[in-house]
């Protein structure tokens, strides 16, 4: 199996580090996450192909998480199973509502955990989210941009921006809808910050002079994808 990245995001450290240990055994890369805030962090610095997640963590619980995760554009294909204890069918049903694929309850043995990884695992090999334009290939579950076969090494946020640009291929964006959608409301950054983002992701496509093959600039409007 190659391997791909489980993101364990467990409470106590002598489980979770179990649970980890049990995941890399087979062939799984793994992360590791003690709360909510730790999981927040992890996620913005790669995407995990699947969050192992307990409902009650410190800080930011995992329904929030599991709800956030899944209401984004650009994470709500990860896979998500919830673990918790004495869950009762009220729990059950609100996890699967909010978005999680699975749900498991302590006490679990390993062989059971494992097993529902793989199986979740599985579903989503089959339901790849990928974008193909020309030479460049974007996987959106992977977290991975190719050129020509060979991979580019791009920041979360020169991913987020490439994606928003390539997946509405043709469609004029604003500076100030890029703001919002890359960026989110909340943080405050100027038109200027895009420029110099879409200057280094042409960069990053191997673009080093004007005009743009990939990104054009449409003088008082803003960038599109060719």
């Amino acid at each position: 199996m190659r391997e791909e990245k489980i993101l364990v995001a467990v409470a106590n450290n002598l489980l979770r580090t179990k649970i980890a240990r049990t995941l890399r055994e087979v062939g799984f890369g793994v992360a590791g996450a003690k709360d909510g805030k730790d999981v927040i962090a992890r996620v913005n610095e790669a995407l995990p192909v699947i969050l192992f997640m307990d409902v009650d963590l410190p800080e930011i619980s995992g329904w929030t998480i599991c709800k956030e995760l899944k209401d984004n554009r650009l994470t709500r294909r990860i896979g998500i199973i919830l673990s918790a204890y004495e869950s009762d069918e009220n729990d059950r049903v609100k996890g699967l509502e909010l978005g999680a694929d699975d749900f498991i309850d302590y006490p679990f043995g390993m062989r059971e955990m494992l097993a529902r990884v793989k199986a979740l695992y599985r579903r989503i090999r089959l339901d790849r989210n990928q974008i193909k334009v020309r030479d460049i290939e974007i996987d959106l579950d992977e977290h991975r941009v190719k050129k020509a076969g060979l991979p580019i090494d791009l920041t979360y946020i020169q991913f987020k921006l490439l994606y928003l640009l390539a997946s509405r291929r043709e469609n004029v964006f604003s500076r100030q809808e890029i703001l919002e959608r890359v960026w989110g409301h909340k943080i405050y950054v100027t038109n200027r910050t895009v420029d110099v983002h879409i200057k280094r992701l042409r960069e990053k496509l191997g673009e080093a002079k004007y005009p743009s093959k990939y990104i054009e600039t449409i003088h008082g409007v803003g960038y599109r994808f060719m």
